[in-house]
């Protein structure tokens, strides 16, 4: 009797970790589906700023714009490189193959993001009444 129980303490107790760990799993998960939109990159294309950079104040938010055109000057010519380079894995040549055109190509998947992000730094500048930032100078839209 003494076995049957020691073995299904066992048992039990690997089935709570494993509830445990697919419950974790499933947290995360669960922001993802119910469309919720979280910090950074968003998949729709479009960037949420942090609770953190939300507080930033317009000398802040200017500042990160500038550290993001200066991103956005040089990726292009890094992603021009890449695409004309063989594909590392195959998964990034399959992703150039019939995935979206920036799979594959770690620059231009990180020219859109900043680009993305700069849309929305400017966004808040001009919510803050700092004015927009003279590189993506546009009217903002909601």
């Amino acid at each position: 009797m003494r076995v049957m129980w020691r073995a299904f303490s066992v048992v039990g107790k690997v089935a709570l970790v494993g509830t445990l760990v697919a419950g974790a799993g499933g947290c995360s998960a669960m922001s993802e589906l119910s469309g919720a939109p979280r910090a950074g990159y968003q998949k729709d294309g479009t960037y949420v700023l942090s609770a953190q950079e939300q507080t930033l104040g317009c000398r802040d938010l200017r500042e990160r714009q500038v550290s993001l055109q200066e991103q956005l000057q040089q990726l292009p010519s890094k992603a021009v490189q890449q695409m004309q380079e063989l594909p590392n894995t195959v998964a990034d040549a399959w992703g150039r193959l019939v995935g979206t055109p920036d799979q594959g190509v770690p620059a231009l998947a990180a020219y859109n993001e900043a680009k993305a992000e700069s849309a929305a730094v400017n966004q808040s500048l001009y919510e803050k009444g700092c004015g927009t930032s003279m590189e993506t100078a546009s009217v903002p839209s909601r």
